[in-house]
């Protein structure tokens, strides 16, 4: 069961990351420019927000397994379709709909995660994300090496798509059918209190993430003034270790508990984040970004479980935090890169800082409302 539900996982971040490594492919071949470009990815925003709206029903009518056989799957097909699009508009048809079935996606692999991890009772919620990271940076690698050999997006991303498509569909079919309490479906997938409580740690989770994710190549080469190679490797250095935390954070989140986990954690990445804002070498700054992914990877996967006990349905939870998570990742760079030009790259990572310390303050929201279960055999 854990085997499986990790595959699907890892299948969804290579998505993901086949996706982000083409874009330039799809820039040059639709000869667009800069403004148009990040104009037509806001049409992937438009449909996540989407998918994340229609996700409560989708699962209140079919259930997170069933949700997942078949969502999963259709995100992974839809991987392929930008790459074939011969104009702008159709471009950001098919952009809608991938950002559509990524959020729809997500939120059924999360909703039954917290399902599985419930049965196992254990905190595995935040390894199936590390596992996400790895799918996420393997999809980039073989995109780096699909492009450094002219192979061109179309197949690429269809060869992935099959491949991926093919492996979460297997895997979810073979997750077990678990009954759920009855719960009175929403119409729409807005929040309720509890979750916008979690909802609030973990878009100060997102927000300073997608700010490092953005900006920290840029940051060390403006403030430490290091090549190209050096600001790659800035954000290698968060990514690899925000994966490695996830990975390895069962253990930890059992022996302290996942407010103390989440605290602790906060506090390292705060220690990060100082130590990027006052970084006088590009290696002390990569050093912050270490600290920041390694401090920040346990809070929006355990966001999720939070949220899927806090409201009436799995469902519910997990599409709040995911849209609580999107508006974050989006207003969050573009926060950033206004007040760097107001005022510093320096004071801008103050707010990230600022937001890790919200975490630190915040973390008793994601204490567990109902006791774990007796753990059974994955």
């Amino acid at each position: 069961m854990r085997r499986a539900i990790s595959l699907v996982f890892l299948s969804h971040g290579m998505v993901a990351g086949s996706w982000s490594t083409r874009i330039p492919w799809i820039q040059e071949h639709l000869g667009l420019s800069a403004t148009t470009l990040g104009l037509v990815l806001l049409a992937t925003a438009a449909g996540s927000v989407a998918g994340l709206l229609a996700a409560g029903p989708l699962l209140a009518r079919f259930g997170a397994r069933d949700a997942t056989a078949i969502l999963v799957p259709i995100y992974c097909l839809t991987l392929g379709l930008p790459a074939l699009s011969p104009s702008v508009p159709v471009l950001c048809l098919t952009l809608a709909l991938y950002g559509a079935m990524a959020g729809t996606s997500n939120v059924a692999v999360n909703a039954e995660a917290s399902g599985i991890e419930k049965a196992a009772g254990q905190p595995i919620m935040t390894r199936l994300h590390g596992m996400w990271s790895v799918g996420m940076l393997a999809g980039a690698g073989i995109g780096a090496l699909a492009a450094s050999f002219a192979v061109a997006a179309p197949l690429h991303l269809a060869a992935v798509a099959v491949v991926t498509a093919g492996a979460a569909l297997l895997s979810a079919r073979s997750l077990p059918v678990r009954p759920s309490a009855p719960a009175p479906e929403r119409r729409l997938g807005l929040p309720s209190r509890p979750v916008v409580a979690i909802g609030l740690v973990a878009f100060c989770s997102s927000f300073a993430e997608s700010s490092v994710v953005n900006w920290s190549g840029i940051y060390v080469r403006d403030v430490t003034g290091a090549d190209a190679v050096a600001a790659a490797l800035a954000y290698v250095a968060f990514a690899c270790t925000s994966a490695f935390s996830r990975l390895g954070s069962v253990a930890v989140i059992v022996r302290l508990g996942i407010v103390t986990t989440v605290r602790a954690g906060a506090l390292t990445a705060l220690a990060g984040g100082l130590l990027a804002v006052l970084a006088p070498l590009t290696w002390v700054a990569a050093l912050g970004f270490a600290l920041i992914g390694l401090g920040l990877a346990t809070v929006v996967p355990q966001s999720f479980s939070a949220a899927a006990d806090a409201a009436p349905t799995p469902g519910e939870g997990v599409s709040g935090i995911a849209m609580m998570t999107l508006f974050a990742g989006l207003g969050g760079p573009t926060l950033f890169g206004v007040v760097a030009d107001a005022f510093s790259p320096r004071v801008s990572f103050l707010l990230v800082t600022a937001a890790v310390a919200a975490i630190a303050l915040a973390a008793p929201v994601l204490r567990p409302r109902v006791s774990a279960p007796v753990p059974v055999p994955a």
